[in-house]
């Protein structure tokens, strides 16, 4: 069975689809080289993403599709999509419900569940307090900043009031709990903007009661919005209270982590489809263009390219970009790959593969210029 894969980058889900034993196709925005090995695959140029897709996407057979992040905020992209494929994930109807800030907090807020304070839009900030001003469309922390106090009202842009704590994604699969990931958020060391995702590091061990919350959140939300296949809750704990932060429905970047580190596979969450390693953590982090640079010919990242591939192999690096192309200033340039026995240690690994990057592409950022 061949499923295709569309979003802003296809390839984690590809090779989730691979672990599950099943072949691919995908349109996104890099058409990497790890993708491109093992599957078909077209760029969707930025200047027309996403709206582009359905049309880009009729050049391969009909099939079952799944889309990545940012498409749940394009409801009709997804509709145009489903024209011509079959949606495997939530329709736009559902996506409409809980990507609606306002519904999906007074929804939880009826279960009795916490979630930040929230101004809707067309209003303007409070005057005082901590709030982040986030757009309509975010995904992925990318638009999020932080408010000032009287900004003025848009109809694009909602508050939300900052909750400090540490940042966490529980995983789904209808209303399954897969796995629980640290979120990495706006880290330095692979030059992220401040709210913008970094990365994960999985499996994360909570309290029974947290445990408790986010399997009766699972249950919630599959009975009052129909969410269905894959999805993610992202959420804040402060003081040991969970605060729900909004709700991403469809395959999320945290997936693979989980899938290296339980040696499961997000299409058969039931069934072992490769050999478990007791108290395995596996981090992942997505290293960002400090400056323009040009991606260098060679690298360590030949290593991964090289070898035969296998998908539950992990690899330490991934999403690698064609030798010479130009990756401006805060964009993605690839993702790093390390495991662990401790999520603090996966953490390390990760910040040191960074810095031997920085020190890697300070010439190419010179050649970029």
């Amino acid at each position: 069975m061949r499923v295709g894969v569309v979003g802003a980058s296809a390839r984690a889900a590809v090779h989730s689809l691979a672990r599950a034993g099943f072949s691919a196709w995908a349109v996104d925005l890099f058409a990497d080289r790890d993708l491109a090995r093992i599957a078909p695959c077209k760029v969707c140029p930025a200047t027309s993403y996403p709206d582009a897709l359905p049309k880009l996407a009729r050049d391969f057979p009909r099939s079952q599709i799944l889309y990545t992040g940012g498409l749940e905020n394009y409801p009709q992209v997804l509709a145009g999509l489903a024209d011509d494929h079959e949606l495997w994930g939530n329709p736009p109807s559902v996506t409409q419900l809980v990507r609606d800030p306002i519904r999906l907090a007074t929804t939880l807020q009826a279960y009795g569940l916490q979630t930040p304070r929230l101004i809707p839009p067309g209003e303007p900030a409070p005057p005082g307090g901590h709030w982040l001003s986030k757009s309509l469309r975010s995904s992925g922390g990318q638009g999020v900043r932080q408010a000032k106090p009287g900004d003025p009202p848009n109809l694009q842009r909602y508050f939300q009031e900052f909750i400090p704590g540490k940042s966490y994604s529980a995983v789904f699969v209808d209303q399954l709990l897969f796995g629980i990931t640290r979120q990495l958020v706006g880290e330095q060391w692979v030059h992220s903007q401040k709210f913008t995702y970094s990365g994960s590091i999985g499996p994360i061990t909570l309290s029974k009661p947290l445990i408790e919350k986010l399997v009766f959140l699972g249950a919630m939300f599959h009975r009052e919005f129909k969410v269905r296949g894959i999805w993610n809750v992202d959420f804040i704990i402060n003081s040991q209270q969970l605060y729900v932060i909004e709700t991403n429905p469809r395959y999320s970047a945290s997936v693979e982590v989980l899938e290296h580190a339980l040696g499961r596979s997000i299409f058969h969450p039931d069934e072992y489809r490769n050999t478990p390693h007791p108290n395995r953590h596996v981090g992942k982090a997505i290293y960002y263009a400090s400056q323009r640079v040009r991606f260098p010919a060679t690298g360590p990242w030949e290593a991964d390219l090289t070898r035969g591939f296998d998908p539950w192999r992990m690899p330490t690096f991934a999403d690698i970009p064609a030798p010479g192309t130009i990756i401006e200033h805060t964009q993605p340039v690839l993702s790093i790959l390390q495991n662990g026995s401790s999520p603090a240690e996966c953490h390390r690994k990760l910040q040191s593969h960074a810095v031997e990057l920085d020190q890697l592409l300070l010439e190419s950022r010179h050649e970029a210029q």
